[in-house]
């Protein structure tokens, strides 16, 4: 029989640097619980910024020329905007949350409980970025400022494969138990949000099992499932979040391969303006120019 278990772990409110592995571990004693080999620790990208000392006051922030002239554009405050722009590559996107809300594009009843608090919230931040950090994307460059005190943001670290290492080392020297550990994040989508990867250390984050049999022989198409972000979808489950207080989870009974490097060094580099390329030709060539206009005059 197969089984996974997640097992939440409530941390008390940190409000600065700290011993992420030692506020773990407490919250495992704390609740009786017992690290064991194989585990795959799960720690929230926001935990990992607040221990790691990254966090921000917005009154100690220098406003940029540039991200001025974004504030003015957008209705954003200018020093949100010069966070942004220091923590991103560059800002692929804007997606204007709060038109496509009052079109009527994105029905916000059906996504909140309490209507005159999201409405505040969209009169605040009326539009968000789509940023891009070294390979991944990120809303806002993943600043946040959700369960912190008002003015302050959280910032991502600058190597999270580096961080879930040194949380799996000390969780080691601590217990001598062999984990994994992968960082998530919460990213937002226009029907929701969904909890992904960010890093990993332990723990191959690809089953790479592209052309395996199936049931009956055949090779199959697929098969390659990004494990390291199931398990944060599951660890999700117990996150939620708003003021649940569970930074953590410990998911138990995943099968995986050990991995002496980190998600980024394990995942394949995908080159998406080159693949987008490759399916605007063959699209055309299958299905005509007219079709590709049409699609466009959709979007557009």
């Amino acid at each position: 029989m197969s089984r996974v278990e997640v097992i939440g772990l409530k941390i008390p409110m940190i409000e600065g640097k700290c011993d992420l592995v030692d506020e773990i571990l407490k919250a495992a004693a704390e609740s009786n619980i017992k690290i064991l080999d194989r585990d795959v620790i799960v720690v929230t990208d926001k935990v990992v910024s607040k221990c790691f000392g990254r966090l921000v006051n917005v009154k100690d922030v220098k406003v940029s020329e540039k991200a001025l002239k974004l504030a003015k554009k957008t209705r954003l405050d200018p020093k949100f905007v010069e966070l942004v722009l220091e923590n991103s590559d560059e800002i692929v996107a804007v997606v204007p949350i709060k038109r496509l809300v009052e079109k009527g594009l994105v029905e916000l009843r059906s996504l909140a409980r309490d209507i005159e608090a999201a409405e505040r919230l969209l009169e605040e931040y009326p539009v968000f970025f789509v940023t891009r950090s070294g390979d991944m994307l990120w809303s806002d460059g993943g600043i946040d400022s959700s369960n912190l005190p008002l003015g302050h943001y959280a910032i991502p670290v600058k190597n999270h494969d580096e961080a879930a290492k040194m949380i799996r080392e000390g969780i080691y020297r601590a217990t001598g138990k062999k984990v994994a550990v992968v960082i998530c994040d919460t990213e937002v989508f226009l029907g929701g949000s969904m909890d992904f990867a960010r890093g990993s250390y332990g723990i191959d984050p690809v089953d790479r099992c592209f052309a395996c049999r199936d049931l009956y022989g055949k090779p199959k198409y697929g098969g390659v499932d990004l494990i390291a972000h199931e398990i944060c979808s599951a660890a999700a489950l117990v996150f939620k979040q708003t003021a649940e207080g569970i930074p953590v989870a410990i998911v138990r009974g995943v099968e995986y391969r050990e991995c002496e490097r980190g998600y980024k060094d394990s995942t394949p580099r995908i080159d998406v303006a080159k693949i987008l390329g490759e399916v605007i030709r063959m699209s055309v060539r299958v299905l005509g120019l007219k079709k590709l206009f049409k699609m466009l005059r959709m979007i557009i």
